[in-house]
């Protein structure tokens, strides 16, 4: 009979004891917010105050809160494949710019992670060195981020979480991880994407890893390549490393080129930013094209090379007998650039200065168009080298 104090309760508290101390280091992150501290140890119950910048905006109407919920997807159980601490310190990034990149693209300024949730299928210890790397991980990133994390849940759902990899192994983190993010928005900045006119020039951001958008075809071609093996597998082993390096967060940049400032108060911006389109799930044909107004197209003729992740998968489908075309890698991986701002072209060079600043590699990959339909092309930077619309899904 399972001992449901020994097996739940007690490594879930120790979990959570450690979780409250990554969200006390963190209360400092963010100048737009003070928090105020509640009593009761590991649950108590914090609140936050608005700093004075940010407050005098939202009594002026200029400013109002807003907030982002999203995940990490699929993406955490290619870090239980790897079982590494090293490894594990990273994934903390996943749910910050599934959070904060969305935000930040929509016009705003990410300031906190008011909750994060994980569940898990089992915290032993054994998978303790896992779980002490993934929240030593997250708080460096939400230091980096200038984020504040407020409080969170963790469950213990040995029914309820597994995944392909699943071994039944008590060395094993198996987990899901979602997470609320709270920010600012102004409305002295337009809707992303109604000011894009022709002849706009388009700057991508590349990206070397996958931004948690295909990790069911990721999973497919594990299976399909190396079957029940993959755990025990060299190359495989080389494929999945690749797999979890991290995502990258552009959103500091964007938020600081669309004038903020980290403690909230907005300024002239350094660059006008007419769309911002962060590619993750339906690759650029959706992402790109939810922002493009009626009778704006896009022609992407410069892209950079792909992440080698990406190619990768696609030759390993290819060779599993289950094809990627050129257009369904650029549907279903972010093709190369994780995030693609529109802007006028004399603003190229504020954007690519700003961009490099923090430490990103912008490259101008096209312009947008005048075209009825709203048509998205792409030169084929994938193995098919071939010229890509929208217009043609095949």
């Amino acid at each position: 009979m399972t001992d449901y104090n020994t097996q739940i309760v007690e490594p879930n508290d120790r979990f959570s004891k450690l979780a409250r101390e990554i969200c006390v280091e963190s209360f400092d992150n963010s100048p737009a917010l003070t928090v105020v501290r509640g009593g009761g140890g590991m649950r108590a119950m914090d609140g936050f105050r608005w700093n004075e910048s940010a407050l005098r905006s939202m009594i002026d109407q200029k400013v109002y809160e807003v907030v982002q919920s999203d995940g990490a997807g699929g993406k955490p159980q290619f870090f239980t494949l790897c079982s590494t601490p090293e490894a594990f310190r990273k994934l903390g990034w996943e749910v910050i710019t599934m959070n904060a990149d969305d935000l930040a693209c929509r016009g705003g300024l990410a300031t906190m992670i008011a909750s994060s949730n994980i569940d898990t299928k089992a915290i032993t210890d054994k998978n303790w060195p896992l779980c002490d790397a993934l929240l030593h991980g997250f708080g460096d990133a939400l230091k980096q981020s200038n984020l504040v994390l407020m409080t969170g849940e963790t469950a213990i759902m040995p029914h309820c979480i597994t995944a392909f990899c699943d071994n039944n192994s008590p060395e094993q983190l198996i987990m899901t991880w979602n997470a609320t993010c709270i920010g600012l928005a102004s409305t002295e900045i337009p809707e992303n994407g109604t000011t894009i006119e022709p002849g706009m020039t388009i700057i991508g951001f590349r990206d070397e890893g996958y931004r948690c958008n295909g990790g069911t075809q990721f999973t497919n071609i594990i299976l399909e390549t190396w079957g029940d093996g993959f755990n025990n597998d060299v190359e495989a082993a080389r494929f999945i490393n690749r797999i979890v390096e991290p995502s990258r967060s552009y959103a500091g940049t964007v938020s600081r080129l669309n004038g903020w400032r980290l403690n909230g108060k907005l300024r002239s911006p350094l660059a006008r930013l007419h769309g911002a389109a962060h590619i993750t799930g339906g690759g650029i044909w959706s992402k790109l094209g939810e922002i493009l107004p009626p009778g704006i197209g896009a022609c992407l003729d410069a892209m950079p090379e792909p992440a080698p992740v990406l190619l990768e998968a696609q030759y390993l489908a290819e060779k599993a007998g289950m094809p990627m075309s050129d257009y369904a890698c650029y549907g279903t991986f972010h093709g190369g650039c994780g995030l693609m701002l529109i802007c006028k072209k004399s603003d190229i060079e504020r954007v690519m200065v700003a961009a490099r600043a923090d430490g990103h590699d912008p490259y101008v990959i096209g312009s947008t168009t005048d075209c009825e339909k709203s048509e998205i092309t792409i030169i084929s930077r994938f193995a098919g080298r071939s010229n890509l619309s929208s217009l043609r899904p095949h």
